[in-house]
């Protein structure tokens, strides 16, 4: 059964066969070390196979999920759960999201998105802890985990590698307790 979350602002769901070609160009525009994607050209074919089973936990060796980031009707990101056998814990998910367009960044929708995620693996998927790393300089990230109530955990010195060498990422942990107390705040304030 595929999985889809509505939220207030934004709607987590599986990929549509006709978004490949969107994914293609995002894939295509991004910079070959931006710890997204990965170097080179997009494989629409991967691709299409990885439309077609969004939405539904793979057991790819990365056991993840990876939805589309749905705002008012129209494709704005994405957003994954992880939790790679012998990589976590059982019951650590890590997640990664993105939003593509600038203009669609600093409108709470990718902290909406979070929101979700974050809310069903706690209450569906049997989460003792979620966390999300990115870069130092990703201020925005950052606030988006802060002002949801992830713990700032500190600083992993060399994780993510790019052309110009390693950079540094921040890591930020929420327990069951953590979202336990902070649930509720986050369906008052949408």
């Amino acid at each position: 059964m595929s999985v889809v979350l509505r939220g207030s602002t934004v709607t987590l769901r599986p990929f549509r066969l006709e978004e490949v070609d969107r994914l293609v160009d995002v894939r295509a525009s991004a910079p070959p070390d931006d710890g997204v994607h990965h170097s080179g050209p997009p494989d629409r074919e991967r691709l299409r196979e990885r439309v077609a089973s969004s939405g539904r936990w793979s057991e790819d060796g990365n056991v993840g999920l990876w939805l589309a980031i749905e705002a008012g009707g129209r494709l704005a990101g994405e957003i994954q759960a992880r939790s790679p056998r012998g990589g976590l814990p059982p019951g650590v998910f890590e997640l990664g999201v993105e939003l593509w367009e600038e203009g669609d960044r600093g409108q709470g929708l990718g902290s909406a998105a979070v929101a979700e995620l974050t809310g069903y693996l706690f209450r569906e998927e049997g989460a003792q802890r979620v966390q999300i790393s990115t870069d130092v300089d990703n201020v925005p990230m950052r606030r988006v985990a802060e002002r949801l109530g992830f713990g700032f955990e500190g600083v992993l010195r060399g994780f993510m590698p790019t052309a110009d060498g390693p950079r540094d990422h921040t890591m930020y942990g929420m327990t069951r307790t953590d979202w336990e107390n902070v649930k509720d705040r986050w369906t008052r304030t949408g």
